[in-house]
């Protein structure tokens, strides 16, 4: 086939994949695809797209916008690794991903000891963050058709719109310059599946690019639950207890009734003690000889002992008509019973006539016991035989599901559940010198899996360790599906000194969660489960649309300046089971009936930024940096409930708007081709998301602003500073090429939110924490002819301090950092024997850190222990790649060889356990064996 025809046929394949945009690609697609190109032709294509570019063309000299720390990481370098972006970004030093729910899950980032929410995240310069999310989810962002991963930290360049006190993760995706297809397929542990297509050709003026990618997993690893061994002993000694109330529940009936209700002889109480079998007889009969008898017999005297007062006795006076002689002395409903009272203690003022007397007391007490005697011989004889006391039936059922639970618990293996995803994206993008059309779509359709704490505390690890045996919650099998789709459009100008472009994008996202095993033998799950809202489903759909224009200007040879103006508004609905029940008239006073159904966020960046050589060898550069960002929110609800007195300081449409201008310096020296220094600092400002702000109406409010609750109070925006100082080496060591990065960095934040309960039905965001970190990132590379070897490590001191505005205490006192190592660190050893085989081996070492705030002070628990700290862990990944030929290459490696994430501990102490082991409340994957074939056409 000639070459022409091969270009037809690439950009007919791109065009129908275009055209379909598929939402996922299955093996048999791939294979078919692949069997039509091998029949077209063993030649490669090699058409050159020339300067052609996935971005449109930005000037040279832009390389200088990035005066601060970065770091840029190529997923072609880990080709067929089936690496994740969670994955590539552990390679990054000052950066510590938490994987929040476990492997292919809800995913998160921190840097240099920052909160998630304090970094952005970005897509091809565009900002991921949507304002109705915490922070973004990693796992769902793919990475398949990215060129490079872009991570700043520290000073941020101002063509990123806002102000992140974290860092800015800026995804790219890919440039085409050569007309190409490609597959890829591959296989792992636990069901894992995946398969890729992209394809890249020429078309009109510019260049296309079209893919689409598929990736799924069972998640079904074997692990131990540490919590299972802390219960065991737990659970005997609770079921001894029980045994123990069945042994004695006879004798245990016996003292009951014998402290008054009936009369028996010692002898006869020792007797039934020492023959229960009598005593049941004897509860049972109904003569003379009999329970019920005796309790007959002895109910004057019994009910002698039970009235102590009037008020026991107050139906039986009114109807007896002495209420109305009380009234008659000018007492009212208010007090008529206080004088009774008095009166029943003979301790009537002298006031006043006596009403109840001692033989009127007789008598309400014989009429007492006439009335209520049937009811205890009915009581009694339930409760005390053994075959109709439900205390006795509680006993025995708590000791088989105790029995049930022990025997769980010896053997602690376990194998995670609904920990299953299924993920597909797909991209199509054109592009020229000045214009760039691109619209990607990303389903992520997974299960999410059970804490194995129960919930959030860490203490209860040892009563849920049956989790993952079967649904121990009332909502299980939680189903999670996310549509995440975009549209961007963008045109760029060159006119000498002037660079600068406009920039439209689209934004829709809709998730959708749904409880599909709902257990509802308990009544309050049954009641929650018709009258609670978004307990069975929910569904939160985003739409926002962003505008900016950017660019930037050469005053003069030694002097530039980088601008950006961004605009961009959220629309945030959520829908879901009991919705509209509680929103309706009919909740008027429930707390949930002025639940949020809607909001709208607004950001405003407005940025400069100025980068001036101050000499004339270009040595030393100064690279100022100003900022203005805005952000407005507004919660709405349609509740009917307000106005009616209830929290009086909500009303159905509240709004906050806050502003801040920061700034930020760099200072770069390069002494010569082999060292440079460079510093930077400045200060930050994180604009609040939706909920923060507006609370969600029901369970989370904007705080009162005062104890009559007359108006509403929001927290305000969390800000900080900065500073880092960084040495940039690249010399021969060790015979090889080296680059290596050291680089000191210091933070400090105020004003960080914090929920905290603020009443008893209710909880607020509230200003209440405060940070610093400081710590050194290594960054070092070795290149020799057939090794490289790259080493990043990171070390962080934090400091947290904590304050509870709720409760009227403004005093901070320090709490533990949570999810912050001290040391984490990344090597990689790759040798290269030949050209077609290359063996590699990594090694990630995350160090102890905390995973619980508050800080014991009492005698009884350890302080350090309260913070239920995580063991450090290593975890080797090793792999072999081969290219059999020019465009065969496969892959065969296994990730955490050892096994250690499964092993993974907390160790945790408890007043009510002691000390011991648990294991995080997410469980982590371990070993994990894949091979992936890659076949470029």
């Amino acid at each position: 086939m000639d070459l022409v025809n091969k270009r037809y046929l690439a950009l007919a394949i791109a065009v129908s994949l275009g055209c379909g945009f598929a939402d996922s690609m299955s093996v048999a697609y791939a294979e078919e695809a692949a069997a039509v190109m091998e029949a077209a032709d063993d030649e490669l294509m090699d058409f050159d797209l020339g300067s052609l570019t996935v971005e449109a063309r930005r000037p040279d000299w832009e390389s200088k916008l990035s005066p601060g720390t970065m770091n840029i990481v190529r997923p072609d370098d880990f080709k067929g690794e089936q690496k994740s972006l969670p994955d590539l970004l552990l390679t990054v030093p000052g950066v510590h991903v938490r994987e929040v729910n476990g492997k292919g899950q809800y995913t998160t980032v921190t840097m240099r000891g920052s909160t998630a929410a304090q970094v952005g995240i970005f897509i091809d310069g565009v900002l991921a963050n949507l304002g109705g999310d915490t922070a973004v989810d990693l796992s769902t962002i793919p990475v398949k058709n990215v060129e490079r991963i872009e991570v700043y930290r520290g000073y941020i360049p101002s063509r990123f719109g806002g102000t992140f006190m974290g860092g800015v993760i800026n995804i790219v995706t890919k440039k085409p310059e050569t007309t190409n297809v490609s597959l890829e397929l591959g296989k792992s542990s636990y069901g894992g599946k995946r398969g890729s297509m992209e394809i890249t050709a020429p078309l009109g003026s510019g260049s296309l690019m079209v893919a689409t990618n598929y990736e799924s997993s069972d998640g079904d690893f074997k692990y131990k639950n540490y919590a299972a061994e802390r219960y065991v002993p737990v659970g005997q000694k609770e079921m001894e207890g029980f045994e123990q109330e069945v042994v004695n529940f006879n004798n245990k009936n016996i003292d009951i009734v014998t402290r008054g209700l009936i009369k028996l002889d010692q002898s006869q109480v020792d007797e039934f003690k020492n023959n229960n079998g009598a005593w049941v007889d004897y509860v049972r009969a109904s003569g003379e000889n009999s329970l019920a008898n005796a309790i007959y017999e002895n109910r004057y005297e019994y009910a002698q002992q039970r009235v102590t007062s009037a008020a026991d006795v107050e139906n039986i006076l009114i109807e007896k008509g002495y209420r109305d002689k009380y009234f008659a002395q000018g007492f009212d409903d208010s007090d008529w019973l206080a004088a009774a009272n008095e009166d029943w203690h003979n301790n009537t003022s002298w006031e006043r006539d006596q009403i109840i007397n001692d033989e009127i007391k007789k008598e309400v007490i014989k009429d007492y016991a006439d009335a209520s005697y049937q009811k205890d011989i009915n009581e009694w004889q339930t409760k005390a035989d053994p075959d109709k006391s439900e205390n006795l039936a509680g006993y025995k059922e708590k000791i088989a599901n105790l029995k049930k639970r022990i025997k769980e618990a010896q053997d602690a293996t376990r194998y995670r559940k609904y920990n299953d995803y299924e993920k597909t994206s797909s991209i199509i993008k054109w592009q020229n010198d000045n214009w760039v059309v691109k619209a990607s779509y990303n389903k992520t359709d997974r299960h999410m899996p059970d804490s194995v704490w129960g919930g959030s505390d860490a203490n209860a690890a040892p009563y849920y360790n049956n989790v993952d045996l079967y649904d121990t919650f009332y909502y299980s099998s939680k189903h999670q599906k996310q549509d995440d789709g975009t549209l961007m459009l963008q045109n760029r100008h060159n006119s000498g000194k002037l660079e600068w472009g406009w920039m439209l994008d689209y934004m829709h996202s809709n998730k959708h969660y749904k409880a599909e095993h709902i257990v509802i033998s308990n009544p309050l799950s049954e009641w929650e489960l018709q009258n609670t809202p978004l307990r069975e489903w929910s569904e939160y759909k985003s739409n926002k649309g962003t505008a900016q224009i950017d660019g930037s200007y050469k005053l003069n040879d030694n002097n530039m300046l980088d601008f950006l103006i961004n605009y961009s508004k959220e629309r945030m609905t959520i829908d879901g089971s009991n919705m509209d029940k509680v929103l309706s008239e009919e909740n008027k006073n429930s707390i949930v009936a002025q639940i949020r159904n809607k909001y709208d966020q607004e950001l405003l960046n407005i940025q400069l930024q100025d980068s001036i050589t101050l000499d004339k060898e270009g040595t030393w550069i100064f690279t100022p940096s100003v900022r203005y960002n805005q952000s407005k929110i507004v919660g709405y609800s349609d509740g009917k409930r307000f106005g009616d007195g209830y929290f009086k300081w909500i009303s159905p449409k509240d709004s906050q708007t806050n502003g801040k201008t920061t700034w930020q310096l760099a200072l770069k020296k390069e002494f010569n081709e082999n060292l440079t220094l460079r510093m930077t600092g400045g200060t930050y400002y994180r604009l609040l998301n939706m909920a923060e702000i507006a609370g969600d109406g029901a369970g989370v409010l904007p705080a009162p602003s005062n104890y009559n609750g007359d108006v509403a109070t929001f927290p305000v925006p969390e800000e900080g500073k900065q500073f880092d100082f960084s040495i940039i080496a690249n010399n021969k060591f060790l015979g090889a090429e080296n680059a290596t990065t050291l680089t000191y960095y210091w933070r400090d934040s105020t004003n960080m939110v914090q929920l905290e309960r603020a009443g008893r039905d209710y909880w607020c965001y509230f200003n209440d924490n405060k940070g610093r970190s400081k710590g050194v990132e290594l960054q070092s590379s070795f290149k020799w002819n057939k090794f490289d070897l790259d080493l990043q490590t990171t070390y962080l001191q934090t400091k947290a301090f904590n304050k509870h505005t709720a409760t009227g205490d403004g005093s901070y006192g320090e709490v533990w950092p949570t999810y912050q190592p001290k040391w984490e660190g990344n090597l990689r050893v790759t040798y290269r024997p030949s050209e077609k085989f290359s063996i590699f081996t990594e090694g990630h070492y995350t160090g102890e850190y905390f995973t619980y705030y508050s800080k014991a002070t009492g005698a009884t628990l350890s302080p350090y222990l309260s913070g239920k700290p995580v063991a450090s862990i290593l975890v080797m990944n090793s792999g072999l790649k081969w290219m059999p030929e020019k465009n065969w290459q496969l892959t065969f490696g296994c990730n955490d060889m050892f096994n250690e994430g499964p092993k993974s501990k907390i160790r945790s102490d408890s007043a009510f356990i002691g000390t011991g082991y648990i294991n995080p409340e997410f469980p982590i994957q371990g070993r994990t064996y894949y091979v992936t074939a890659r076949y470029q056409f």
